[in-house]
């Protein structure tokens, strides 16, 4: 079972050495780039860049293009969230990417991220999204 990020800032507060604590939580460290973990995503679900951004409603594609090609693209996190309901990907995958695109992860005390992750767990497309977004008065995604 994975260490909560918490669990893993009282061990990097413990430790001595910065190399014990790689040693010892290799695997939970992020380990590859974002552009890796959105092409491992589209091989997981066998779906072409195309069709993620087209379900994404992304009108600029070759910014998404340059996400699934660049390692040191700084990704948006509006766009990000959107690649994810491209796949669409459940609320663990989701939040993974934002993680590989060192961006904040959806928090359920933000009332936009709340609605955000509802939508996930029960498989909305962008436009329910922002059809509940725009009900509850938040900024839609574009």
């Amino acid at each position: 079972m994975r260490k909560t990020t918490e669990e893993l800032m009282a061990e990097i507060k413990s430790v001595k050495e910065i190399g014990d604590f790689v040693e010892q939580n290799q695997e939970e460290l992020l380990d590859m780039s974002l552009s890796e973990y959105l092409r491992q995503l589209l091989d997981k679900y066998k779906v072409e860049k195309s069709a993620v951004f087209r379900r994404a409603k992304m009108s600029d594609s070759n910014y998404g293009y340059e996400l699934f090609r660049d390692d040191n693209k700084k990704a948006s996190r509006d766009k990000l969230i959107q690649i994810c309901f491209g796949f669409p990907l459940t609320i663990e995958e989701a939040q993974e990417v934002l993680r590989y695109g060192a961006v904040r992860t959806l928090y359920p005390r933000d009332q936009r991220d709340a609605i955000v992750l509802f939508a996930l767990k029960n498989g909305y497309d962008m436009a329910q999204l922002n059809d509940l977004l725009f009900e509850h008065g938040e900024k839609i995604f574009e």
